[in-house]
């Protein structure tokens, strides 16, 4: 049986978030496609994900030590011996289970600046404990095999640009990603337009049109 992660990286509202619109109808395609499949949906927001400590120095030896802990991630290890210090306790396991839990995996996020979402960032540079199993300690890779997919959208700049990038990225994390897993849709060009209001009913109407359901349908497909 399937088994869909979709981890949401926006700061924004679920109800007025165009990203989350995007990943609510690639995971319903990918359902579509595979009705028996079990799908989990973190809205990574919600979580408290400490920063990554700067680990991979040293050689790389320090990221992904058998030392720090049952994750092997020294941000989740001291956030944990010292709970204040980090703001709390670090929520990240509930993203490395999910991880290891999925065979699919969609990774959502809204662009800022030309480029995925800060919290988007943090997540991928504390997964780098789950790279360098396989770079640094020449273990298997994790993630080797998994099928993931991109979904990026955003007001008017270089959407398109970093649902590519963050392929790149999730490639060298050794996962499964056709060149057609990705999703990506912006409101305009002009990139002195200012959003007046929430651009969700935008990219609804957009997810209805024959271009929009193209574009799922061979996310979907791509991923299954």
């Amino acid at each position: 049986m399937r088994r869909i992660l979709a981890i949401m990286t926006t700061t924004h509202d679920p109800a007025k978030s165009t990203s989350w619109a995007m990943g609510q109808a690639a995971v319903a395609e990918l359902q579509r496609l595979n009705p028996r499949a079990e799908v989990r949906v973190i809205d990574a927001n919600k979580l408290h994900i400490v920063k990554n400590l700067s680990c991979y120095a040293n050689g790389k030896r320090d990221c992904a030590n058998p030392e720090a802990g049952p994750y092997r991630c020294w941000a989740h290890y001291e956030s944990m011996r010292d709970p204040a210090k980090y703001g709390g306790p670090d929520q990240m396991p509930v993203i490395y289970d999910g991880l290891k839990w999925a065979d699919t995996v969609v990774f959502c996020t809204s662009t800022r600046w030309g480029s995925h979402s800060a919290l988007a960032q943090t997540i991928i540079e504390r997964m780098d404990t789950l790279e360098n199993r396989g770079s640094s300690y020449g273990e298997l890779y994790p993630l080797e095999g998994k099928r993931l997919g991109v979904v990026a959208a955003g007001l008017h700049w270089k959407t398109g640009s970093v649902a590519q990038h963050l392929t790149e990225v999730f490639r060298w994390f050794k996962f499964d990603i056709p060149d057609e897993a990705r999703l990506a849709w912006q409101y305009t060009k002009d990139t002195g337009y200012e959003q007046p209001s929430t651009l969700k009913p935008a990219v609804d109407l957009w997810l209805n049109t024959p271009q929009g359901r193209a574009a799922v349908t061979a996310f979907g497909r791509a991923l299954s």
